[in-house]
Parts: structure tokens; sequence; C-alpha cells
């Protein structure tokens, strides 16, 4: 039984196979048409299709008709311009514009918080900091005029602390600090001696640990402090030393 069936399928194949291009394009309209008849969405949508691809039409003729008459267009009166591309804008020349440019002024007094200090440790990826050196227990005054937003001792090696805000997102911190002079909500300036130079917290000798924030972000203090002649003595590089210790030798 399943075999006949096979065979009349396969019958009908070949008669399909052996028709015209004509002639199977006739069956499918046939196929189709009969399909719409006896389904009533389909019909609907027969109906429908043509009607919308009319509307498409004159949607798209009417948007080319207004498109080069828009600056024309008028609500209550008033005229809708409408800004358009011009190639004649695109080949313009470019126009320079004048200017001028000031340096900013740095926002501190001076550059170093002690007198007759020198840089021992500058700014490093590892050390987002100078390190200032100096005699123990010398005053130490803040950069410039501020309020004083932290005093007191921390537990991440700095020891004893200051904090000064200064205004306009900058901050300055001085650690190491072997007294503490002022405290928190403490109005201070240039003159005022914040506390005196220690050795608080992971220090090998007396110095200042100066850190500068802009935003709550370590920056270099060189980049934002005046540019004053800084008593510094840079670390001696390896290669410094061995030049040095050659030319004692010799």
């Amino acid at each position: 039984m399943n075999y006949r069936k096979f065979k009349k399928i396969r019958k009908e194949l070949l008669k399909l196979a052996k028709l015209e291009a004509h002639q199977a394009v006739k069956l499918l309209v046939a196929f189709l048409h009969l399909q719409v008849k006896i389904r009533p969405r389909l019909r609907l949508i027969a109906k429908i299709l043509p009607v919308l691809i009319i509307i498409f039409a004159l949607t798209s003729e009417a948007i080319a008709y207004l498109q080069p008459r828009q600056a024309e267009i008028k609500i209550n009166g008033q005229a809708i311009l409408v800004a358009q591309k011009n190639e004649e804008d695109t080949r313009s020349e470019p126009q320079t514009i004048d200017q001028s440019v000031e340096a900013k002024r740095s926002p501190f007094d001076f550059q170093k918080p002690v007198e007759n200090g020198y840089v021992s440790q500058g700014y490093r990826s590892y050390h987002p900091a100078w390190d200032i050196a100096t005699g123990f227990n010398s005053p130490i005054k803040p950069l410039g005029p501020g309020v004083v937003s932290f005093a007191g001792r921390v537990s991440d090696g700095k020891g004893n602390v200051v904090v000064i805000d200064h205004g306009d997102n900058l901050k300055s911190l001085y650690a190491h600090m072997n007294k503490i002079m002022v405290g928190a909500g403490d109005m201070v300036n240039s003159t005022t001696t914040v506390g005196t130079v220690g050795l608080t917290g992971r220090t090998t000798g007396p110095h200042v640990h100066l850190e500068i924030y802009d935003q709550d972000v370590t920056i270099n203090p060189g980049s934002v402090l005046p540019d004053e002649p800084l008593n510094a003595k840079r670390l001696t590089t390896n290669a410094e030393s061995d030049s040095t210790n050659a030319e004692f030798k010799h």
C-alpha cells in the first residue's frame, strides 16, 4: 500500500517536472487564488495590500514635492525654516579663530613648605609625592591659604598628617609630622605653622611628605607649584654613582 502511494507521488513529480515554465506559473497562480479564496485572512490581506502600496507611493511623492519648499511652510503666520546641507559650505575655506591663551597662575604662594629643604625623592608612579628633607622639628607652613580638612594620625605609614583644602578642588597633604599645631576647620595661610618636621610613620629620616590632590586624585606637585628655584638635591642615579666612583679612583 505504501509502495503504491510512493509510486503515485513519484509519477506526479515527474509530470510536474515535464511542464513548461508558463504552465508551472499558471498552476502556481491557480493554487494561490484557491488559497486566498478559501482563507478569509489571506483574502483580507490581498485587499489591503494594494491600498497600502498606493498610500506609500503617494507619501513618497508628497515628501519629494515638499522637500524643496520647506522654507515656505508657515504655521500661524510664522515661516518655518529648515536647515539644509549646502554643498558650498563643505567647500568653504577653513576659518582661523584668533584667541589669546594666558598661563594659569599657580594657586600656591611658594614651592616648598619648609625652609632650607631639598627634594630627597621626587614624584613617581609608586611614590605620588615629594619628600622634602630638612632638620628635625623645623616648622611646616602650608603652600597657600585654605582650610584644614584633616589633622591627626593615620595608619597607612604617613604618621601625623595635616590636609588643607585650598578650594577649586585642590588639596595639599603634609605627612610624617612630629607635632600637629592646627585642627580641622582652622583657617590657615602661608605664614601659619601647621606642624613640625618629624619621624612619625614609615620614614628613614626627618622630612615632609608632600602630596597635592586635584579632584581627590594625586598629581605631580611640580605641575601646580610656582616656578621658583627650589634647592632640590636630586637622588644620585646608579649611572652617576658609577661615573663619580670611576673619577674618584682615577
